[in-house]
C-alpha cells in the first residue's frame, strides 16, 4: 500500500461557498454589512485613481505548509504561494507550476500548464507518482487576467524532498537494550555501529530515524541537527513519527560511527501514572537507516539490525515531568565515533517493535529557541542558591560546575516558591517535578544540560555541597520552533502585555502536542488548546502543528466515538463533551483560518462518531448533557464545573460546526441530520433554562463535579455570581430567542458594569466570548473598563496589582503570561487559555474578521475604546498579510488597512454624523450604518481619514 498518513489523496473538495459564516459568533453575520449597502445615504469621500497597469510577484512558497521541507511522506503534497502585486485590485486569475528534478525549472517532473484558477495554497501536486528519497525543485508564476498586469516572472525556485511514500520501504531492525521491561528503571540506552565508506565523493546522505520515547543521535561523535525531544508524542500504538536528517557533511571517506542515545519520554516512563496503563508502554527502541549517495551515483546503506552495539548511558533515569538523574563518571567518552572500544558493550537486542503505523514527522521540531539574560542570584541557604531569570519559560538551563568526582548537585526548576523560599516543584501527591541530579566526575569544568525533559520555570535552584562551584547558570528557551506570523499593539501599554503574555503563553505550551502547563501536567489537555487555537493560527505558524494533533485524536479515538480529556491518552473513549469538542473545533479552526479542506477530509468519519455518540447519549437525556463535564473551568467565584448550560451550548456549537463540515464536504444527508439534532438541543435548551420573563438563562448550581464539595453558603455565593458563564454562551451561538436578545444584552451589560463592578467573572471556557458579547450589545466601553481593571477578578488583577508585589517566599512577583485561575494563589503561572482576550484585540479593537475561509472575504471594522489612540493587528493569512492600524492625531481618525491579493471584503470606518471621509486606494463607498461608513475593497493598500 502506498504510503500517506492522509489515507486516499483527494481533492481539495468541493468550491468554498463564501456565504457560510464560519466565525464562532452568530452576531458577526453579514447583516451588519447588508445593512449598510441598503442605506440610501451617500457617503462624501474624495478617492485617489487606480494606475492602470502593474505588477505581480511570487513568494513565500512552501509544501505541506512548510518552507523546504525536508522528509515528507506525503504522495500528493500541498503546495502553495504568496501573490503580491503594486497596484490595488490585483487578482490571481491562473497560475502555472513546474516541479523539476534538478534546480532548472524544466518542468521535467511535472508542469500544470496554465490553469485558471485563483487558488494560492494547499494547491495538491497533480503530477507522476513521486519517487520517495527524492529532492523536488518547483516554481510558479501567475496570471491577472484582468488586463491590469502581465504574468508574473517565476517565483524563486523552491523545494520539497520526499521519504518514505512506502512505510515498508524504511529498512532496518526495531532494536534496543532490552525488550523486556524490567521492574524497576535502568539507564539510558546507547547503540552503535561501526561502518566503512570507500568511494570518494560524498554526494548526499539522508538518516532517517524512528528513535523511541526520545532520542539524539550522533554521526562521528558530532550531534546531528538541532531538534530537541524527537520525535513527537504521539499514541505510539497507533502512530510514530520517523525524523530525517541530511547528514551529508557529517560523513568521511574510510571509518564513521554512528550512535543514539535513547530516552523515556511518555513511551515508557517509569513512576509515571499517565502511561501505566498504555498499550505502547515498552523499552525504548528505535529504527534506523542512513542512505548515502556518492559522486558517481552509486549507493551504500547502512541500518539497524543485530549487528549494533549497545550498553547503558551516563543518564540513570529520565520522565518528562520528573526530571533526569545523570552520573557524569559513567560518561564513555568517544562512543559515538568509529576509534572507540566497545568490546564490553553488548549485542544490541532485537525488539518487537511498536504496533503503531510509522509516518514522517509532521510538524516543526522542537528546537532551543532563545537565550535568557542573565539571572538574579540570591542564597536560600548554606547550601542552595537561587538563580531567578525574572520571567516564565519553557525549557531548561545548562550549568557549568566543578568540583570533585562523585559530588551531587540537584538542580530544581519552579514557577514560584515556596514560604520558605525554596522553588515550588511539587503538585498534589505527585512528588517533586522538574528535578535534576548530577553526579561531577571532577575532571575541571563539567556542563550539564538535560537531554529527555524541559521544565516551566522562571526559578533554577542549585543544592550544593561546599566542594562544589557554579561557574555559570544559562537559561534556554525551548518549544516546537513556529514562526511568528502576526502581532498586535496599541497605545495602551497593559492591553500590549496581555497580547504579548498570551503569544508567550502559547509558545511555552507547544512541545509536539499543545499543553496545558510546562510545568506540572504537560498534557494536551483538549479544550486548554480547542480555546487557543484561533488565536494561534492568527499569531505563530501553527497549522501543521495542529493537523498533527487532530490525527492524534483520530487515533486515540474509543469505539462508541469518544475522546478523553486530554490526548494523547493511554485510554481512549471519553465523556466530556466540552473538552473532546476539540475534534471538531481544532479541525474547523483549520478550516476558517487556513482554509484547509484536508483536514475535515481525513478526520470526517472521526468527527461525525463523535457526534453521534453525543446524538444518542442526548436523545436520553432530553437533549440536555447530563454527563459530568469541566464545564467552565475555574470561574471566579467557582461552581463551573458541570454546568449544563456550557456543556449543552458547546454540544450545540459542535453540532452546527459538523453542520457546516458536512456541507463543505458534500455529505448533505449529514448536513440535514446534524442541523435537525442542533435545532433539537436549542429547543430543549431553551426550554429548560431561558426564563422569558427576565430574559435570562440559569443554571442553578447545587454543587457536585470535581474537588470538596461547596457548603450551602458558597453554593449561595456561587449561584449569585455566575450570569456571565450561564448568559454569555446563549448570546455567543444565536441561542437565545431573537425578540429577548436585546434585554438579555442589557442584562449581561447591567452584570459586567453594577452588580459585577466592571469585572468579567466567568472561568476560562467562556472568557473568550464576553467581551466580544459585551462589544457587540453595545458595551464596547464595558469591556474595555473591565479588561483594565485592577482589582479581582481579572487580567488587571493580575498585571497590575500582583505584578511587582510580594510572593509566598518572598519573591517579586513578575507577571508575564496568563495564569491558570484568576486568584493570587492559581497553581500555574503559565496557562494560555485565560489570554483569549487576545481575540477581542484582533477582531474587535483593530476589526480584522474572516468572513470567508482562509480571509477569502473580510471585515475590519475597528472600535475606538477606552483611552486608546493608536492599535494595529497584523496576521499572515494563507493568501498573504492582512493589517488593519488605526490612529487619532489633531482630531482626525486615519484607518489604514492592507489586504492580500486573493481576498476582498469590506471595511467600515467609523464616523461622525455627517463627516465626510476621505480615502485612497480606491475603496468603493456603499452607505452607513450605525456611526459606521462602509466601503468595498479589493486586495491592497487603503486609507480612510475623517474627522474623530
Amino acid at each position: 500500500m502506498m504510503h500517506s498518513k492522509t489515507g486516499p489523496v483527494s481533492s481539495l473538495g468541493p468550491p468554498i461557498d463564501p456565504t457560510r459564516r464560519g466565525i464562532r459568533r452568530s452576531r458577526l453575520a453579514a447583516p451588519v454589512i447588508a445593512a449598510a449597502l441598503a442605506v440610501g445615504l451617500a457617503v462624501p469621500v474624495t478617492a485617489a485613481q487606480a494606475a492602470p497597469a502593474g505588477k505581480l510577484d511570487v513568494s513565500g512558497l512552501t509544501a505541506e505548509h512548510m518552507t523546504n521541507p525536508l522528509g515528507l511522506d506525503e504522495t500528493a503534497p500541498r503546495l502553495g504561494w504568496i501573490v503580491g502585486a503594486d497596484y490595488n485590485g490585483a487578482r490571481q486569475t491562473a497560475y502555472e507550476i513546474r516541479v523539476s528534478s534538478a534546480n532548472d525549472n524544466s518542468g521535467d517532473v511535472w508542469s500544470s500548464g496554465k490553469v485558471t484558477s485563483d487558488q494560492s495554497y494547499d494547491v495538491e501536486y497533480g503530477g507522476p507518482d513521486l519517487d520517495s528519497r527524492t529532492r523536488y525543485y518547483w516554481s510558479v508564476r501567475v496570471w491577472d487576467d484582468s488586463g491590469k498586469s502581465s504574468p508574473s516572472a517565476w517565483s524563486d525556485r523552491a523545494w520539497f524532498e520526499t521519504a518514505f511514500l512506502d512505510s515498508d520501504e524504511f529498512e532496518g531492525e526495531w532494536i534496543g537494550r532490552t525488550d523486556v521491561r524490567p521492574a524497576s528503571e535502568t539507564p539510558e540506552a546507547l547503540l552503535r555501529k561501526e561502518f566503512d565508506l570507500d568511494n570518494n565523493g560524498i554526494r548526499s546522505a539522508r538518516l532517517y530515524i524512528a528513535g523511541l520515547g526520545l532520542h539524539k543521535v550522533y554521526l562521528n561523535g558530532e550531534r546531528v541537527g538541532d531538534h530537541e525531544l524527537d520525535p513527537a508524542y504521539t499514541p505510539y500504538d497507533q502512530r510514530v513519527l520517523y525524523v530525517t536528517h541530511d547528514v551529508t557533511d557529517l560523513l568521511e571517506k574510510g571509518e564513521n560511527a554512528i550512535g543514539v542515545s535513547l530516552g523515556r519520554g511518555w513511551y515508557s516512563a517509569y513512576g509515571e501514572s499517565d502511561i501505566t496503563r498504555a498499550a505502547w508502554l515498552s523499552e525504548p527502541e528505535l529504527k534506523l537507516e542512513l542512505d548515502v549517495t556518492y559522486a558517481n551515483g552509486e549507493t551504500e546503506r547502512i541500518v539497524s539490525d543485530g549487528s549494533w552495539t549497545a550498553d547503558d548511558g551516563p543518564t540513570l533515569k529520565n520522565a518528562s515531568k520528573f526530571g533526569e538523574t545523570y552520573d557524569a563518571r559513567l560518561e564513555q567518552p568517544g562512543w559515538a565515533t568509529a576509534d572507540f572500544d566497545d568490546a564490553g558493550w553488548d549485542a544490541a537486542v532485537l525488539t518487537t517493535g511498536p504496533t503503531g503505523r510509522l509516518d514522517a514527522q509532521d510538524t516543526e521540531p522542537i528546537r532551543v529557541v532563545g537565550t535568557l539574560g542573565e539571572p538574579e542570584i540570591s542564597a536560600v541557604n548554606d547550601t542552595t542558591t537561587l538563580y531567578d531569570f525574572r520571567t516564565t519559560e519553557a525549557g531548561w538551563a545548562t550549568v557549568d560546575v566543578s568540583g570533585p568526582a562523585g559530588a551531587q548537585v540537584v538542580i530544581k526548576y519552579g514557577e514560584k516558591l515556596k514560604a520558605d523560599g525554596t522553588v515550588n516543584d511539587t503538585w498534589g501527591n505527585s512528588g517533586a517535578l522538574q528535578t535534576y541530579t548530577y553526579t561531577l566526575k571532577g575532571d575541571g569544568v563539567e556542563s550539564y544540560t538535560p537531554s529527555y525533559s524541559y521544565a516551566g520555570y522562571r526559578f533554577v535552584q542549585i543544592t550544593k555541597p561546599d566542594s562544589v562551584e557554579v561557574h555559570d547558570v544559562v537559561g534556554k528557551e525551548l518549544n516546537t520552533d513556529v514562526a511568528k506570523t502576526g502581532g498586535w499593539s496599541s497605545s495602551n501599554e497593559l492591553l500590549n502585555r496581555y497580547h504579548d503574555a498570551m503569544v508567550k503563553s502559547t509558545l511555552n505550551n507547544l512541545h509536539g502536542i499543545p499543553t496545558d502547563t510546562p510545568m506540572y501536567e504537560k498534557r494536551g489537555w483538549t479544550a486548554d488548546a480547542h480555546l487557543i487555537v484561533e488565536s494561534a493560527l492568527r499569531n505563530l505558524g501553527t497549522e501543521s502543528f495542529w493537523e498533527k494533533w487532530m490525527l492524534d485524536h483520530k487515533y486515540n479515538q474509543g469505539a462508541d466515538g469518544g475522546l478523553q480529556t486530554f490526548i494523547p491518552h493511554q485510554t481512549k473513549g471519553g465523556e466530556d463533551v466540552v473538552w473532546s469538542a476539540s475534534y471538531v473545533f481544532v479541525n474547523h479552526a483549520l478550516y476558517w483560518e487556513r482554509g484547509d479542506i484536508r483536514t475535515l477530509e481525513l478526520n470526517y468519519d472521526g468527527m461525525k462518531k463523535w457526534l453521534e455518540k453525543w446524538m444518542t447519549t442526548a436523545a436520553g437525556t432530553g437533549y440536555i448533557v447530563t454527563s459530568r463535564t469541566w464545564g467552565d473551568h475555574e470561574p471566579a467565584y467557582g461552581g463551573g464545573m458541570n454546568n449544563r448550560i456550557v456543556s449543552t451550548a458547546f454540544l450545540y456549537e459542535g453540532a452546527q460546526k459538523m453542520t457546516e463540515i458536512a456541507e463543505v464536504l458534500g455529505h448533505d444527508d449529514d448536513a440535514e441530520a446534524f442541523a435537525a439534532f442542533g435545532a433539537q438541543v436549542r429547543d430543549a435548551f431553551n426550554a429548560e433554562y431561558f426564563d422569558e420573563s427576565t430574559a435570562t438563562y440559569d443554571f442553578p448550581y447545587a454543587g457536585g463535579g470535581f474537588g470538596p464539595a461547596p457548603t450551602p453558603e458558597e453554593i449561595v455565593q456561587i449561584n449569585a455570581n455566575q450570569f456571565q458563564t450561564d448568559n454569555v454562551l446563549p448570546l455567543e451561538l444565536g441561542l437565545v430567542p431573537d425578540e429577548y436578545r436585546d434585554q438579555l444584552c442589557e442584562n449581561l451589560i447591567e452584570d459586567v458594569v453594577v452588580t459585577q463592578d466592571n469585572h468579567v467573572t466567568t472561568g476560562a471556557t467562556v472568557l473568550s466570548d464576553v467581551l466580544p458579547n459585551l462589544t457587540e450589545c453595545g458595551g464596547a466601553e464595558a469591556a474595555f473598563d473591565a479588561a483594565v481593571n485592577p482589582t479581582f477578578p481579572g487580567w488587571g488583577f493580575w498585571f497590575l496589582t500582583l505584578d511587582g508585589s510580594t510572593g509566598l517566599g518572598g519573591e517579586e512577583i513578575i507577571v508575564d503570561t496568563h495564569w491558570e485561575a484568576w486568584y493570587e494563589g492559581a497553581r500555574s503561572h503559565d496557562h494560555a487559555f485565560r489570554g483569549t482576550i487576545d481575540d477581542w484585540f484582533y477582531e474587535y479593537v483593530s476589526g480584522l474578521t474572516a468572513t470567508a475561509p482562509a480571509y477569502r472575504e473580510v471585515q475590519v471594522k475597528p472600535y475606538v475604546v477606552g483611552d486608546l489612540t493608536t492599535a494595529s493587528a497584523t496576521t499572515t493569512t494563507p493568501l498573504g498579510e492582512l493589517s488593519s492600524s488605526w490612529e487619532i492625531v489633531d482630531g482626525r481618525f486615519v484607518l489604514k488597512v492592507s489586504v492580500p491579493v486573493g481576498s476582498s471584503g469590506t471595511v467600515l470606518v467609523p464616523v461622525q454624523a455627517g463627516a465626510a471621509v476621505e480615502q485612497t486606494g480606491g475603496a468603493s463607498a456603499s452607505g452607513v450604518e450605525d456611526g459606521y461608513a462602509a466601503f468595498e475593497v479589493g486586495s491592497g493598500e487603503y486609507t480612510f481619514t475623517t474627522a474623530h
